[in-house]
C-alpha cells in the first residue's frame, strides 16, 4: 500500500514574471541549438564543396 505524507505544504504560488522567465530562458536554449545546428550543416556543405572542387564540371551547360 502507498502511505501518503498529508503533512507536506503545497508548493508555493508561482509568479506570472517567473514562469515568462522561465519560458523565455528555455527559448534562447532551443534558439542556441538551432543556430548551432545551422553553423554544423553550413560548415559541413562548405567543406564538402572544398573537399569536390576540382571534381565539379564548372564548364557544363
Amino acid at each position: 500500500m502507498i502511505r501518503v505524507d498529508a503533512s507536506a505544504s503545497p508548493k508555493p504560488a508561482v509568479d506570472k514574471g517567473d514562469r515568462d522567465h522561465e519560458h523565455h530562458h528555455r527559448h534562447s536554449i532551443f534558439a542556441a541549438e538551432a543556430t548551432g545546428l545551422l553553423l554544423m550543416a553550413v560548415l559541413l556543405l562548405v567543406l564538402t564543396i572544398i573537399r569536390s572542387w576540382r571534381y565539379i564540371p564548372w564548364s557544363a551547360r
